[in-house]
């Protein structure tokens, strides 16, 4: 799905949304009316809790496609191809929501698909993966494009079982694909998500004047 098919959901979304938050709009507007004892302009508040919504989203957009742009990962615009940098070589990705893969950022091939769990301690670099009839556990390679398989198994949790307990690595350490891929996403979201409310309160509070002349009748 590319920017413009996600524009159309978008789109659509904003249509199923829009009336009833202008219901609720509306009965703010006669509360708020009666409470006060003034005349309001209820077209401006059918609209205003859409308008507010949307721009706040569209801002948080906005600050992911830029995070995105900055750290040479995917950007919360696309649906179509998620990415990660799991250090200056290499990155974790997928396309189209198939299996998680592993490559580096000037080779457009996968080094391996498949990718189950990832354990990163700087420059040791250590994933499980699905082979046609195993899992494999490799350790990516510094220097060189490549990988080194370190063990194989019959399932996942032996393969991490017994290699965090050989030297000692706490088990928590080992992250889902999609798990990692959020560690890593979800700070810078939860900062602009904080930002965002922050930046709007002062809008609100700076401006109050013009949105009582937007809201409210012969003021």
């Amino acid at each position: 799905m590319g920017p413009l098919f996600v524009l159309m959901i978008w789109a659509i979304l904003f249509c199923i949304i829009s009336l009833p938050l202008g219901l609720i709009g509306i009965i703010i507007a006669n509360i708020y009316s009666n409470h006060k004892n003034v005349e309001v302009k209820k077209a401006a508040w059918f609209f205003a809790p859409t308008v507010l919504l949307f721009s706040f989203v569209g801002l948080l957009v906005a600050e992911n496609v830029f995070y995105g742009i900055i750290t040479g990962s995917s950007s919360a615009f696309s649906t179509d191809f998620e990415s990660i940098n799991l250090n200056k070589k290499y990155e974790l990705y997928r396309i189209d929501a198939s299996s998680w893969q592993i490559g580096t950022k000037d080779d457009p091939q996968a080094l391996h698909g498949n990718i189950q769990e990832i354990l990163n301690q700087g420059d040791t670099i250590v994933f499980s993966a699905g082979t046609s009839n195993s899992y494999i556990l490799a350790n990516l390679n510094p220097d060189q494009r490549g990988y080194t398989v370190i063990d194989s198994a019959s399932t996942t949790n032996v393969l991490w079982d017994k290699y965090t307990r050989a030297r000692g690595i706490d088990r928590y350490e080992v992250y889902t694909c999609d798990k990692y891929y959020w560690r890593y996403r979800q700070f810078f979201s939860i900062c602009a998500l904080i930002f965002n409310i922050f930046l709007f309160i002062y809008i609100f509070r700076r401006f109050k004047g013009f949105w009582k002349r937007l809201l409210i009748e012969d003021f």
